[in-house]
């Protein structure tokens, strides 16, 4: 049995074991791959197929090209044998690498967060240290004070911030970080936890800019946009509860919104739209135990919703007008969050606003986790063999760029009558999937959420953006032919 260590004894050890290097540095050990998305069940139940996310980081499954690295993956639900066999067949040793990997399932649908429902489990958490063994380190999708506890339990290092630090990467820290960084950020107000703090915050916003038309409240939790709400300054009345709101969350009301901003606190921002349409890129970092700030990727977002407020998906690389400026800012950002004592995967968000004189770049939010563009990002490194190039923002591949376009979006009723294996063998048959001679074609994820959902993910690489949008039309006509729909139901475009 482990010896019980704290959470700073078992960070430190951490520290000690990887310096500066990440967990992708990993030649041999354990991973434990925890995929909890540790949000209140209320959010969690606002994304269709919530619980099947957790396989998003299933290109974690090709680290196991290591032969000296186990992996031990974690997941509420059973992984289809055929998505295993899926994700394995890209590596050189298939056979090798399973016998090195152990899933284990907990069989339980709810929308909760798996690091919950593992904590529930006392002989599952027992059962994970004791096959995890002395050298091995949790790498969580995001940290919450139960992932620090599940840490504490297992006797095994965290590769993520300490609970303490989190609310660097709420919507109000995210403006404070910004604003220590010498970052901008668009007029608005924080750390707003009543209805008259936010009465009050959008009048003085109104007087100071009364050229704004709306503005975004912005729960501090929010994710993908699905906390957010818009209000058209015009429309304003007192209370606010009766000025007319579009609630990015279909199901959310005044009645449910209030509520969490009392016990979460949101912040009001300017609402910029028109004029060219803002954009949304957005910047990938890690950091290291040893404090050490590293670029991983930069995207483009792919957005819907009202307003363009909910994340569908991404293209990389982000666009060449802006990416500098949004990598120069992001390294500020990394660097103030290393002084804090920040470690592990994140993201920042920017707004990108056409003016006459040039765009303007602010930043949105940090989210101090793994997101949306960690799983195409990686499964493309890892597929096509690349490696990325933080002066430039490019992934390279035998000397050439590579560009690529992805959405965990696409749905239709019909794809509930596919299993993982018929579909993966009808995109091969179509000369649709990922061919790693060629570095093009389409690689599937999300795969689990297909039958009950309607609903999975693609990622699509190729050499240009053209040539990526030429597959991924290619995709969505081959998916509408084998559904009988045309067009393809609820597919999002990708950017121009």
């Amino acid at each position: 049995m482990w010896e019980s260590k704290s959470f700073e004894e078992l960070q430190a050890g951490l520290t000690r074991r990887l310096g500066a290097r990440g967990v992708a540095d990993m030649t041999s050990g354990t991973v434990v791959v925890l995929p909890s998305i540790s949000f209140a069940p209320a959010e969690l139940r606002k994304i269709t197929g919530i619980t099947r996310y957790e396989e998003r980081l299933l290109c974690l499954l090709l680290l196991l090209d290591e032969p000296e690295l186990r992996m031990i993956y974690l997941t509420a639900l059973p992984v289809d044998d055929a998505v295993i066999d899926y994700y394995l067949s890209w590596l050189k040793d298939p056979t090798g690498a399973r016998a090195r990997l152990t899933l284990l399932s907990l069989g339980d649908p709810e929308a909760r967060g798996l690091t919950e429902k593992l904590l529930d489990r006392p002989e599952v958490v027992e059962e994970i240290s004791l096959v995890a063994g002395d050298d091995a380190l949790i790498l969580p999708f995001n940290v919450t004070a139960a992932e620090k506890e599940f840490s504490e339990r297992t006797g095994i290092a965290l590769y993520g911030p300490a609970p303490d630090l989190i609310a660097l990467g709420t919507k109000t820290g995210s403006r404070q970080v910004a604003r220590r960084a010498g970052i901008p950020v668009l007029d608005g107000a924080e750390e707003l936890y009543s209805l008259p703090a936010l009465e009050a915050a959008i009048a003085a916003l109104k007087e100071r800019r009364p050229e704004a038309r709306s503005v975004v409240i912005k729960l501090n939790h929010g994710f993908s946009g699905q906390g957010n709400a818009i209000i058209e300054l015009a429309d304003v009345v007192s209370p606010l509860t009766g000025t007319p709101t579009v609630f990015c969350a279909r199901e959310e009301t005044w009645d449910s919104y209030l509520p969490k901003i009392e016990a979460e606190g949101a912040i009001v921002e300017e609402h910029i739209r028109g004029a060219g349409e803002p954009v949304s890129p957005s910047v990938q970092l890690r950091i290291s135990p040893g404090g050490t700030v590293e670029e991983v990727s930069t995207h483009d977002q792919i957005l819907g919703g009202p307003d363009g407020h909910v994340y569908l998906g991404c293209r990389f690389p982000a666009r060449s007008a802006y990416r500098g400026t949004i990598q120069g800012f992001a390294e500020r950002v990394g660097r103030a969050l290393a002084a804090e004592g920040v470690i592990g995967s994140f993201g920042i968000d920017f707004i990108v606003v056409p003016t006459d004189e040039g765009e303007r770049v602010f930043l949105s939010e940090i989210n101090l986790r793994m997101g949306g563009t960690t799983h195409p990002f990686l499964m493309a490194k890892y597929v096509t063999g690349g490696t990325y190039g933080e002066s430039t923002g490019e992934l390279i591949v035998d000397g050439a760029p590579v560009a690529y376009v992805a959405t965990d979006n696409l749905k239709s009723d019909r794809f509930k009558v596919f299993t993982p294996a018929w579909l993966i063998e009808a995109l091969r048959e179509r000369g649709l999937s990922y061919d790693p001679v060629a570095r093009r074609g389409v690689l599937l994820h999300l795969l689990g959420a297909m039958q009950k959902h309607g609903k999975l993910g693609a990622l699509c690489i190729g050499a240009t953006p053209e040539d990526v949008n030429g597959i991924y039309e290619r995709l969505l006509a081959a998916l509408g032919e084998l559904v009988s729909e045309d067009p393809l139901p609820e597919a999002p475009a990708p950017l121009d």
